[in-house]
């Protein structure tokens, strides 16, 4: 998880998510499309996965707590 949370703040510049897992990252303006893109490279590099941001909803990493939801769901252990 703390890998994740790192990778995270690094790609929003910001540590202000550590302590809201369930902020929104869009509407919070921490995130946006480009950077979204950014996350699925970084995610594929870190966890050795296939991410096609066609098969990734805005809604799948609109916070920390979807975004391991659906990194388990892939078959990550975060």
């Amino acid at each position: 998880m703390e890998r994740l949370m790192a990778l995270l703040e690094d790609i929003c510049e910001t540590d202000e998510i550590h302590d809201n897992p369930d902020v929104d990252l869009f509407e919070a303006g921490l995130m946006d499309s480009l950077a979204m893109v950014a996350l699925l490279v970084e995610l594929e590099a870190e966890y050795g996965i296939d991410l096609k941001p066609s098969e990734v909803s805005r809604e799948d990493v609109s916070s920390v707590n979807r975004l391991c939801v659906f990194l388990r769901d892939q078959g990550v252990d975060i």
